[in-house]
């Protein structure tokens, strides 16, 4: 028994070891967008999914796809989107899309930031997290105009 508390402490010890030496090979700023796209894929899943769906396609003619959408690379405009929600027609990659987006009021500037990360990660062209000063800076914007 004694050897076997041993081995599940030697082996939790290895693994922390593991994990530090492994997380060490990274830059801060690559953690930092695996953390957002992480923690932005749970948002999103919580948000978003329900009607843009897991895969981001969207639900046929009712909610419009983000993956690939071109909108995806005006990462300004997302964060107004998600937060302030959006009542006119846009159209993605070729059809038009009416039915009205509800506002997340509730989401604070640094869960929008992640959930911009991920969707633009996942399925727009970017390989790094989005500052929230980026976020902070358009909400700003969005709800002057």
């Amino acid at each position: 028994m004694k050897l076997l508390l041993l081995n599940r402490t030697a082996t939790a010890r290895m693994l922390a070891f593991l994990t530090l030496g492994l997380a060490s090979c990274h830059s801060s700023e690559e953690l930092k967008s695996e953390q957002y796209f992480v923690t932005g894929q749970q948002l999103y899943m919580t948000h978003c999914a329900n009607c843009h769906q897991m895969e981001g396609k969207g639900m046929s003619n009712l909610y419009p796809p983000i993956a690939g959408s071109p909108i995806l690379s005006d990462k300004a405009r997302v964060a107004c989107i998600i937060q302030y929600g959006m009542s006119d027609t846009i159209v993605v990659n070729g059809k038009k899309f009416s039915r009205p987006m509800p506002p997340n009021p509730k989401l604070t500037e640094i869960e929008i930031a992640e959930i911009v990360s991920f969707v633009s990660m996942k399925w727009g062209k970017d390989s790094v997290y989005t500052p929230i000063g980026v976020v902070h800076k358009a909400l700003v914007e969005c709800k002057a105009n």
